[in-house]
């Protein structure tokens, strides 16, 4: 918020921050279904109609959760991809970003559910939340530009899979998103992406067995398959560290609880 905007538009700035964060907490109890303009307006004590001079209907609100959360998780993926760029071992660059994604999933549970969870709204790709969307898939593109292009990743072996329906539909895709990957760069884009979300859904709604303890090792190692499967190259030897609960998500400063050992 800027200090030197008029009062007016900083009150307004503030009041929608306060409803956004009143929804988000609906969505935290109970999913995007849990959201009421009129909950909403009781829990700020203001009456339904006052909120309607802010947002025009419960889509619109929800449509605006989603954009935030789209553009938080962009920015977590953009800061870890750079921060990592220095990192010479390219399997342990993705690690660590994979491992910023889990992080931001656990840390913010709610704007993972909205954004992931079943939906009662179809998000609005043509919006601000398809923009931020856009930007946080696209560092996954920009991973698997890099490494195909250094020869880290040989994605050629998924090309013989595709079903011609299937490689229209990739090609259709890298269109729409302008990623230069071929159709088989872009299924393994594809292959790593729903591996990710698949753990990442399973872990945070309840669908990990109970019992197991954390499940840190076990995300790494299918991180570390993933991109065994799409045609990484080099074998993996990868130190990696303790709990990221305990030990810091990005892996720093931590003695060592094991190692992996995959050859491609």
């Amino acid at each position: 918020m800027n200090p030197l905007a008029p009062r007016r538009e900083r009150l307004r700035a503030a009041t929608i921050a306060e409803i956004k964060q009143a929804a988000r907490d609906q969505v935290a109890r109970g999913g995007a279904s849990a959201v009421s303009l009129r909950g909403v307006a009781r829990a700020m004590g203001m009456t339904p109609s006052a909120l309607y001079r802010y947002f025009d209907s419960h889509d619109v609100l929800i449509g605006e959760l989603s954009a935030d959360a789209c553009s938080s998780l962009a920015d977590t993926l953009e800061a870890a991809f750079d921060a990592a760029v220095d990192e010479p071992n390219q399997a342990r660059r993705w690690l660590l970003l994979a491992r910023a994604y889990r992080h931001w999933a656990h840390e913010n549970e709610a704007e993972y559910a909205l954004l992931f969870g079943p939906r009662t709204l179809e998000l609005d790709k043509s919006g601000r939340c398809g923009t931020e969307m856009h930007r946080a898939t696209g560092v996954l593109f920009r991973c698997m530009i890099e490494q195909i292009a250094t020869g880290n990743v040989d994605p050629s072996h998924l090309d013989g899979q595709l079903k011609p329906e299937l490689r229209s539909r990739l090609v259709a895709w890298g269109v729409e998103e302008g990623a230069p990957i071929s159709p088989a760069g872009l299924a393994g884009c594809l292959i790593v992406w729903t591996q990710l979300h698949g753990f990442l859904s399973l872990e945070l709604f309840g669908g990990l067995p109970e019992g197991f303890g954390d499940f840190d090792d076990l995300y790494d190692q299918q991180m570390l398959d993933v991109i065994v499967r799409i045609g990484y190259r080099h074998p993996i030897d990868i130190e990696t560290t303790a709990a990221p609960s305990t030990a810091g998500w990005l892996g720093a400063g931590s003695a060592p609880a094991g190692a992996h050992h995959l050859t491609p």
